[in-house]
């Protein structure tokens, strides 16, 4: 019944078909008791509210269905004391692996909890330790956006960046100044706001941008909701997106493709990041250390009707 290599696969199918018969299941406790394992994953997760989590959620579940685990999703709203009391099922050994979805293993790792060997980091990297991660290049992603953005002919480029705690926003607004900079582009530190990942901030960080003598005439937002939310606030005020500006968001979110208009952004691969995630939490619980550990997904930019050539009038230098 664990589909042990020993038994012919005949037998394998003989055994399966007479407790099919007989209505035989398999008592997973008393497994449990004896392999000293669960197959379940914890699933760590700020919320569900983000459009931006459940391809990634759908991708976890769908992995460890396949390889005949279960998975436990905690809600933690990114709270330290939450991620505490989810922490206690693994301690409890009611979970084998743990998956986090953002920065969620550096909170417990830096409150002094000592994660499973079996833990995944989910879109961050925790420096300095052997946690594994699977994660996008976030220098990679701001050098997309503002490539593009440069190709048109822009040159007075603004950054709406997340939140000043998140290492993913860290990184994509040290990629832009540093884009920039490559491109011989001046880097406006008054033009980079905070824009905290959501569409309030983004249209606030926005209003900011548009009250500056020299207001941008594009704009790197460091996801999509944040974007989108700027992007309503120029409607507000009258301009024109593309005509008075432009925007790339990150993510590709299915608000992106609606918007008004739909959204130029950076795609990242979310259902295959959660496949990816799921199975080396579920290699490192078999105990497979010959794994890849850290890996780094692809991006790719998606073009669509939020960006455009500046005006001639607006092109500054």
């Amino acid at each position: 019944m664990s589909n042990p290599d020993l038994v012919a696969e005949g037998t394998r199918k003989a055994v399966r078909e007479a407790a099919e018969a007989c209505g035989y299941k398999v008592n997973l406790v008393a497994r449990s008791l004896r392999t000293q394992r669960t197959n379940t994953i914890l699933v760590l997760v700020p919320g569900i509210d983000n459009q931006f989590y459940p391809d990634i959620i759908r991708g976890l579940e769908a992995q460890s269905h396949s390889e005949g685990f279960s998975m436990i999703l905690g809600l933690t709203a990114g709270k330290l004391d939450r991620e505490h009391s989810y922490f206690e099922l693994i301690s409890n050994q009611r979970a084998d692996g743990l998956v986090v979805l953002d920065d969620g293993v550096g909170n417990l790792v830096d409150s002094g909890v000592r994660v499973p060997a079996s833990t995944v980091q989910v879109l961050e990297s925790c420096c300095g330790t052997s946690i594994s991660s699977v994660r996008v290049d976030d220098h990679q992603v701001a050098a997309q956006a503002v490539h593009h953005l440069a190709g048109l002919g822009h040159r007075r480029i603004a950054h709406i960046s997340g939140r000043t705690t998140s290492g993913v926003a860290q990184r994509r607004r040290q990629g832009f100044i540093e884009t920039l900079r490559s491109l011989e582009l001046t880097v406006h530190d008054d033009l980079i706001v905070n824009g905290e990942y959501s569409n309030v901030a983004g249209a606030a960080a926005m209003e900011q941008l548009l009250n500056h003598p020299q207001p941008p005439t594009a704009v790197f937002c460091a996801n999509d909701a944040s974007a989108l939310g700027a992007m309503r606030t120029c409607r507000q005020r009258g301009l024109r997106v593309p005509g008075d500006l432009s925007f790339v968001g990150v993510d590709d979110i299915t608000d992106a493709k609606f918007g008004d208009p739909p959204l130029t952004t950076v795609h990242q691969p979310r259902y295959d990041i959660g496949v990816k995630a799921m199975s080396i939490a579920i290699n490192l619980v078999r105990g497979n250390r010959n794994i890849e550990t850290d890996v780094v997904m692809p991006t790719e930019l998606v073009i669509r009707g939020s960006t455009a050539a500046p005006r001639p009038e607006l092109y500054f230098s």
